[in-house]
């Protein structure tokens, strides 16, 4: 399945590459023929496209490589790289969009285009608002970040030579002056989604937290198992598209043979990783029955704090220190963590008079 992901990737960029060298080259010979500078301007554009597809390819390419003894989780986050590339890339086009758009709205020139250049700048409008088709399917197959980066890459070419053309028309029958203030519009939008872009694939270098419907799927998987009371402390590390490593705290009752547990914890982490390809560990928390105050205190814990969706794990009592230990875990970041841990610390102390122990989980 890997392989034919990152095979499908690389023939989607493949294409991509052939397309903006054959623009590249027709509208740079329309440029020559035609002695326009604009036309052959945007056909230097279109073969620095060319060069990005190569980028992306070799990344795509690198992303693919087993695990070695350096790299024992993979090569994946090569695809995050190519991806933060073009999303640069794509800022760097926003900027000088928005830097013409000022100039032009400071000091407005009129445009006068030939039938070549008319021609090259619906060519250009066609094959690059094709070309975001292709890309956008092929990713809603493959998932490939570089392929949805390539996919906005065009978009943004299209958008832009889009502004020029329309504009141009404007001023042939209006005489009206609107391509700087278009320009800038468009740039500013830009800008605004390629940086949201670089967020996205900086936010998956650095570790963020994992997708909400991933997270709920593994979670489920491993609640769906008849020996799990409960889970907890889910981490998902992403090492690429198709190699995410987890962990996860699963609860099994304490009278439960080590044998069976073992047992249980191999059969869950073979079903994650079939339904999900996440390679998950989990890690087995005994529920303690014998200690009615632990269960009085988790009892009282969850119920007062179920308004802020919080609840409480891993209760302890140790007697001979005088303490309650016990994690709480928040997934709502606007909740007042002072205020739960407080309400917590009263619910436990009401069950013991200890001195009590928080952990604050945000996983």
């Amino acid at each position: 399945m890997k392989d034919d992901r990152i095979k499908n990737a690389l023939i989607t960029l493949a294409v991509g590459l052939a397309l903006n060298i054959l623009l590249g080259a027709g509208k740079l010979a329309v440029g020559i023929i035609s002695r326009s500078a604009a036309v052959s301007s945007d056909a230097l554009n279109n073969i620095s496209d060319a060069a990005v597809s190569v980028i992306a390819i070799v990344a795509t390419k690198l992303s693919a490589r087993a695990a070695d003894h350096e790299h024992p989780f993979g090569h994946g986050r090569y695809e995050y790289l190519a991806a933060f590339v073009l999303g640069a890339i794509i800022v760097a086009v926003g900027v000088e969009a928005f830097i013409g758009g000022v100039e032009r709205i400071i000091e407005p020139a009129d445009v006068d285009y030939g039938a070549a250049v008319w021609t090259a700048l619906g060519l250009s409008i066609a094959v690059k608002s094709g070309m975001t088709v292709f890309y956008g399917a092929r990713y809603k197959k493959n998932g490939s970040q570089t392929v949805k980066a390539a996919a906005f890459d065009s978009l943004s070419d299209a958008a832009v030579t889009t502004v020029v053309l329309v504009c141009a028309v404007a001023q042939k029958f209006t005489g009206a002056h609107i391509d700087g203030y278009a320009t800038v519009a468009v740039a500013v939008f830009i800008l605004i989604v390629a940086v949201r872009m670089i967020r996205s694939t900086v936010d998956r270098l650095i570790g963020a937290r994992p997708d909400s419907e991933l997270t709920e799927r593994v979670n489920g998987i491993v609640l769906a198992s008849p020996q799990v009371v409960s889970v907890h402390d889910l981490m998902i590390n992403d090492y690429g598209a198709t190699h995410k490593i987890a962990e996860i705290d699963a609860v099994f009752p304490s009278d439960m043979s080590f044998t069976d547990v073992h047992a249980a914890c191999d059969a869950i982490e073979r079903r994650v990783k079939e339904e999900t390809g996440v390679c998950l560990c989990v890690h087995a928390d005994p529920l303690l029955t014998d200690d009615s105050r632990v269960i009085d205190i988790t009892d009282r814990v969850n119920s007062a704090l179920a308004a802020y969706g919080v609840s409480a794990h891993d209760v302890a009592v140790d007697d001979e220190r005088q303490t309650v230990s016990l994690d709480i875990k928040i997934s709502d970041r606007s909740a007042p963590q002072a205020e739960i841990a407080a309400l917590a610390e009263a619910q436990a102390r009401s069950v013991v008079p200890y001195s009590v122990e928080i952990n604050v989980d945000r996983i």
